[in-house]
């Protein structure tokens, strides 16, 4: 695992929020909302190839046009790719997703996300079995699940130190004075 979302990911981490100097949070905050952010990425590249591993399955169930090669594909990939669920509009109640610079967190997943499946795989999908499409499909979707479970996980640090910092201000303990001053 990556030393530093070892570090964010350990329970240990959330012992003692309330004796921990205000910025001493602040900073941990930040880190696993920046982490957050890698993860966040990963995981929609990750479902970008998932998406493109199901088009091939259904096209091969004939669901989709037989072209003998990638033309149906490359056309429906902006659907494929889109964020907006079948038949337009947005997901009640999804969260907004903050992305910004790739971070290292993000650099070492995509690497391990290359490994399962890479861009070359993906680019000649239509060579691989019926059974290698089907590894594909579940070590992919095995990583996006992983994914899913430590982006939940570093919520839970960013709710439990945000709770913490807003005590401190709702108790007095802190100040807007001090951030401004």
């Amino acid at each position: 695992m990556i030393p530093q979302l070892e570090r964010l990911l350990d329970p240990e981490i959330l012992t003692g929020l309330t004796t921990r100097p205000l910025d001493q949070l602040r900073r941990i905050r930040v880190e696993c909302s920046d982490v957050e952010s890698d993860i966040s990425l990963v995981r929609r590249v990750s479902q970008g190839r998932l998406d493109i591993v199901g088009h091939e399955t259904a096209r091969r169930a004939g669901a989709e046009p037989a072209d003998g090669d990638l033309t149906a594909l490359l056309f429906d990939l902006p659907e494929i790719l889109s964020d907006a669920p079948a038949g337009g509009g947005s997901t009640p109640g999804a969260r907004a997703v903050r992305v910004g610079e790739p971070g290292e967190v993000a650099a070492e997943m995509v690497k391990s996300l290359d490994t399962m499946a890479s861009p070359t795989v993906l680019s000649n999908i239509e060579t691989l079995s019926d059974g290698d499409l089907r590894e594909l499909f579940e070590r992919i979707r095995a990583f996006e699940v992983e994914l899913s479970s430590v982006r939940r996980q570093l919520h839970e640090r960013i709710d439990a130190i945000q709770s913490e910092i807003g005590r401190r201000y709702r108790d007095g303990e802190a100040s807007v004075d001090s951030i401004l001053g």
